[in-house]
């Protein structure tokens, strides 16, 4: 394998791999040997459910971060926390939190006006990409 077919692997100048960063999904025991199914078809039906957890923690992640002003890995800590010290799964935490949220008041005129202000002009503080 070449490094261009690796990004996530960390190299020595020995080129050898130290270590990957990244999600892991473990298939190994939801192959059904009788039905002969193909890696293909298990991650078919396997990656929509994942994109959809994910999407619930990303999502939750973002509440954190709004309301207390906190990086987005403090805000996944905070998931972690709650999750193992209610001994509720943090996908299922996560969603609830979503869920839940749409039900707190909104937030006061002032506040939503000041973040119209700020979705409305953003695009001119985004930096030029080098090239264009």
């Amino acid at each position: 394998m070449t490094r261009s077919s690796w990004p996530t692997a960390f190299w020595t100048r020995r080129v050898q791999v130290l270590g990957t960063a990244g999600y892991y999904i473990d298939l190994t025991e939801t192959f059904d040997e009788a039905r002969f199914e193909t890696r293909q078809e298990v991650l078919d039906e396997a990656l929509p459910d994942l994109f959809e957890n994910r999407a619930a923690i990303e999502q939750a992640k973002g509440v954190l971060i709004a309301v207390y002003r906190v990086s987005a890995d403090q805000a996944f800590r905070v998931l972690q926390w709650r999750s193992q010290e209610t001994n509720v799964k943090l996908r299922a935490l996560a969603k609830q939190l979503v869920n839940e949220v749409v039900n707190l008041p909104p937030p006061s005129a002032t506040v939503q006006s000041q973040f119209d202000h700020v979705l409305l002009t953003v695009h001119e503080r985004v930096p030029t990409e080098p090239g264009r």
